[in-house]
């Protein structure tokens, strides 16, 4: 009996612990889209694709693939797709300083990332037209701050070059 109550107790204790943890994330490709596959990795088959700026549900996985979800319900994964890299998904940092999600609106081909808020400033990077980036009006109503995926700072965007997305909660 004794050891059938300390089975059951570890059982009950662990079970939260195999609960994967679901995140939303939005998609990021330069490509335009990021390949869903069979099994974590490139030499699996591609069961779908996923445009640049979507957002997904993932949980955790294996060798720098995440497992992708159509949805979640009470944290509970749903409808396993497939493997998607991580490097492909923008994790929102959990310090409260999730940076908005942008479109670029431009439509010269590209828009300019300054090293500063202003056009006297050094170009450090461009980003496509329709392209998706990660900002925060810390800096004031003219000019934006700009992320990279990982919420590194990178530079400063003009704010009448994007415009600005819904972002779910996370």
């Amino acid at each position: 009996m004794k050891k059938l109550l300390t089975l059951l107790l570890a059982v009950v204790i662990g079970v939260p612990c195999l609960a994967q943890q679901m995140r939303m994330g939005l998609v990021k490709d330069e490509d335009g889209y990021t390949n869903i596959r069979k099994g974590p990795g490139t030499k699996y088959e591609i069961v779908d694709q996923v445009p640049d700026g979507m957002f997904i549900n993932f949980a955790k996985g294996t060798n720098g693939w995440y497992k992708v979800y159509t949805t979640y319900t009470s944290g509970e994964p749903q409808d396993f797709l497939g493997y998607m890299s991580a490097n492909k998904i923008v994790v929102p940092p959990r310090q409260g300083a999730w940076k908005e999600v942008a479109q670029v609106k431009d439509e010269d081909g590209y828009t300019n990332i300054r090293k500063g808020p202003g056009t006297k400033y050094a170009i450090v990077g461009k980003v496509r037209d329709g392209g998706y980036i990660l900002i925060s009006g810390e800096y004031n109503d003219r000019w934006y701050k700009v992320y990279t995926q990982k919420g590194v700072f990178r530079g400063y965007i003009s704010a009448n070059k994007v415009m600005r997305m819904e972002s779910p909660a996370f």
